[in-house]
């Protein structure tokens, strides 16, 4: 997917299927968490090795990435990033995915990076999560594209809520998806601005394929 669009070249990636190993975390990592389950030990510990890869090609070798108390990862100073993990959907026979995107700060202030698969929000699920533009841009688009771009506008959402380090409600999020589907822009009202008299922009990058949907936010 990500062969689709032009990413910023200050970006560094890494991606792959979520095995059923579990990399070893460093000392201030494991400090960082409390006792997880199984499935969940994997996903953060291969999270973390993807961090680690993608900030060893920006130069950092064998970073530590522990856990703050917004539950968000701690990128060593210097460096923004962003990890999101799928399980595996062992009904589809479907792989699990991790994927960990990272860049310096000095090229940028905040990232976010969303997965998903796509076919699980059914059209009476949009207006829970669309606004009522994003609504009528959807109504414009031709019948056999509509899901594709609920999905990735849902994804959209999910990464700029990742950047912001912020959790808010999907209504507070408009997003406006380009023509070709690659890119979006994204206008936030905070909650502790109720009078919406300050909005944040952001941008950011879409992709789709195979049943998946790609999106990276940043600011």
């Amino acid at each position: 997917m990500l062969g689709q669009i032009a990413l910023p070249p200050y970006l560094s990636i890494s991606a792959g299927i979520l095995s059923d190993d579990v990399p070893p975390l460093s000392p201030g990592e494991q400090a960082s968490v409390a006792p997880m389950a199984q499935a969940r030990l994997v996903e953060f510990a291969q999270g973390r090795r993807h961090a680690r890869i993608a900030l060893g090609r920006l130069g950092l070798a064998n970073a530590s990435i522990p856990v703050a108390s917004d539950r968000a990862p701690v990128w060593p100073q210097g460096f923004v990033g962003s990890i999101c993990h799928v399980p595996a959907d062992r009904a589809r026979s479907q792989c699990g995915q991790v994927m960990a995107v990272v860049a310096r700060s000095c090229d940028c202030a905040g990232l976010g990076v969303d997965l998903e698969r796509t076919g699980l929000l059914q059209p009476e699920h949009w207006r829970s999560f669309l606004t009522a533009c994003e609504l009528e841009s959807l109504a414009s688009r031709s019948v056999g594209h509509r899901s594709a771009i609920a999905h990735a506008i849902w994804s959209a959402k999910e990464a700029v809520m990742k950047a912001l380090r912020q959790a808010l409600d999907p209504q507070d999020i408009e997003i406006r998806v380009d023509g070709d589907g690659s890119a979006f822009v994204a206008e936030c009202r905070r909650p502790e601005d109720p009078t919406a008299r300050r909005r944040v922009k952001l941008k950011g990058h879409l992709a789709g394929a195979g049943g998946w949907v790609f999106a990276l936010a940043m600011f």
